[in-house]
């Protein structure tokens, strides 16, 4: 009893040291008053060409081609999900155009109820008839109910009472072996998304509201299936991921919702079911199964000083970083100026051994999310936000500001590439892509993937607010982060845990470190952290910056392919925007000949391929 007694007192002691220590900050900031490092050197950001969209009807359809028809005029959410699912897919407004696939993907609109033409009704149900599988997406909203018949159902309910949607036995839920990702939440208690309740007819529930209503059906009908979903896409992925107003049942990193990710799994999974012999665009490069992206957050001096110790640590693991850096040259209520010409020569060194460095702002501030948008002419030495306290700031701090001049002070200090952005507090502000884009950057990560409920990068809109106009930038989110107790070191059994299930999904593991919380540093905890993480991995795992992963995804994005199998020969085309080495595909119950073995990489085909359309052909059993 007494050890256990001792054992609480020490357990408080380390708490309230502890608090004391990470906060010490604010019970000794610096005097208020603006030191300013002088002459640091400033290289205009310039701009940079990104990569042109590519069109999915570029390569003809197939029988392994997901027939995909739209009444929208915008279709880049729909691209986004089947780009992710890696799924080979031809869009189209015509449904005619899509003869000849086994599987075709319905999106109406629940605000334009669609009218379909004999000829339209007349396609689908021989479609299903001769053997088909038919997924639709609120066609409970077709007017007169012209395919019920085709989805076996006698009606619908609208609420916005659900808040639960529940997995039951299905053959295309292959990647949801988990409890989270059978049973998953819609929305907070307080706000619910409208969704609709099935009434059956000859369709049977594979997924169910928390009431047992059916939110998703499948119907037999001939020789295939019409699966029918009674939630919408907007609230299985678009709200979250695009509107920024998220209103999710986040539980702040390292819980596992992937409520969005629930559609492209789906999808992806019902394809491998469907097509027996199967190719699908893998999520990590050179036959790796999943992807895991170390980055630390540079805010304080001691953090600048503790870079050469992770970076030491992480090229023991055999990884490299990213260092996203406040380049703070004013003091302020939360620390010294520490963007110093002494740490530049060590910066650029550390960046030529692979790591990379990102912008973290200048001012840290919790208001960036309220910043003006600014004039875009904002530079060094003139620019001088200043920190007050915790919610007021002085110098007049813009968003443009803080992203123009932070790059140009890195570039300055010899940095040869800034093209990763994370804000400080990892809030979003509205005018963020189009800043973005305009100085040249690439990449970001401001979000947790509790926010988005999603473990798969994703691209920012230009418009706040709106589901439309993608930008350039893609969002890779946050999965894993240290700022509250224990320290990581303590929770390196959760989260090994936690990257097992995303590893299962292929998606990205994104830790986020501070090197400046002073009590853990004292141990080493965080390269502590590192060490044991790290050496626990399976060895089919994608260690990279958030640039080198940004890259392949950006490429790959843009990757269209069509494929078919005759006389033992797997035929493929491939159309790529750019040249993209270490391009990986799942293979499903395909097996290669001994001859091709050397396209084979952990059970994956990786193929350095071409810009431009290339053909390849592979001998199989």
């Amino acid at each position: 009893m007494k050890f256990f007694k001792y054992l609480s007192y020490l357990l408080i002691a380390f708490i309230v040291i502890s608090v004391l220590l990470v906060f010490n900050r604010v019970f000794f900031a610096p005097a208020q008053g603006i030191a300013f490092i002088s002459g640091l050197k400033s290289v205009p950001a310039k701009r940079v060409t990104y990569l042109p969209e590519n069109n999915s009807t570029i390569l003809p359809i197939n029988g392994n081609t997901i027939g995909v028809y739209s009444v929208r005029k915008d279709n880049f959410f729909l691209k986004e999900i089947f780009q992710t699912a890696g799924t080979p897919y031809y869009l189209s407004h015509n449904l005619t155009d899509l003869n000849g696939s086994k599987i075709i993907f319905l999106d109406f609109n629940i605000d334009k109820p669609k009218e379909l033409s004999k000829v339209e009704r007349e396609f689908l149900y021989n479609f299903v008839s001769r053997g088909g599988t038919l997924i639709g997406n609120e066609i409970l909203t077709t007017k007169k109910g012209v395919l019920k018949g085709l989805f076996g159902y006698m009606g619908f309910k609208a609420s916005k009472m659900h808040h639960r949607l529940k997995l039951l036995k299905s053959p295309f839920y292959k990647y949801f072996d988990t409890n989270e990702e059978k049973n998953y939440w819609l929305s907070t208690i307080e706000k619910a998304p409208y969704t609709n309740a099935i009434k059956l007819g000859s369709a049977k529930a594979i997924a169910t509201y928390e009431d047992n209503k059916t939110a998703i059906s499948i119907n037999h009908y001939g020789k295939g299936i019409a699966i029918n979903l009674g939630i919408s896409l907007y609230d299985l992925r678009y709200r979250n991921l695009f509107s920024k107003d998220f209103r999710a049942n986040k539980d702040y990193i390292n819980k596992f919702e992937p409520l969005s990710d629930f559609i492209v799994l789906f999808i992806k999974g019902i394809y491998q079911q469907k097509i027996k012999q199967s190719l699908v665009m893998h999520t990590a490069k050179d036959g790796n199964q999943a992807t895991l992206i170390m980055t630390h957050d540079i805010d304080f001096d001691n953090s600048m000083q503790n870079i050469p110790k992770f970076v030491k640590a992480e090229n023991e693991v055999g990884t490299k970083a990213t260092y996203n850096m406040q380049v703070k040259y004013i003091t302020d209520d939360k620390d010294r100026a520490f963007f110093l010409p002494k740490y530049f020569k060590t910066l650029q060194k550390i960046e030529q051994d692979g790591f990379e460095f990102g912008s973290h702002t200048i001012l840290h501030t919790k208001n960036f999310f309220i910043l003006p948008k600014g004039t875009c002419k904002e530079k060094y030495p003139d620019y001088k936000p200043f920190s007050v306290s915790e919610f007021v700031d002085s110098g007049d701090p813009t968003a443009c500001g803080e992203i123009k001049v932070s790059k140009e002070l890195m570039l300055g200090a010899g940095i040869k590439s800034v093209v990763t952005f994370r804000s400080g507090e990892l809030l979003y502000n509205p005018h963020l892509p189009e800043i973005l884009e305009q100085f040249g950057y690439r990449y970001s990560s401001c979000f947790s993937a509790e926010d988005v409920l999603s473990y798969f990068p994703y691209r920012y809109m230009r418009e706040y607010h709106s589901l439309s106009n993608p930008s350039k930038i893609w969002e890779i989110p946050l999965v894993l982060e240290d700022e509250f107790f224990p320290p990581l070191y303590f929770r390196v059994g959760k989260a090994l845990n936690l990257f097992k299930k995303i590893y299962n999904n292929g998606g990205v593991y994104t830790i986020l470190d501070h090197p400046d919380l002073t009590l853990y540093k004292l141990k080493n905890f965080d390269i502590k952290f590192i060490k044991s993480f790290y050496s626990q991995l399976p060895p089919n795992v994608w260690k990279a910056t958030m640039r080198e992963v940004g890259e392949y995804w950006d490429k790959r994005d843009r990757v269209i392919f069509r494929y078919y199998i005759k006389n033992k020969k797997l035929h493929l085309r491939i159309n790529s925007i750019a040249n993209i080495d270490g391009f990986t595909f799942e293979l499903e119950n395909i097996q290669l000949k001994p001859s091709f073995k050397k396209f084979l990489k952990h059970n994956k085909l990786v193929l350095n391929i071409k810009k431009g359309t290339t053909n390849w052909v592979f001998d199989i059993y």
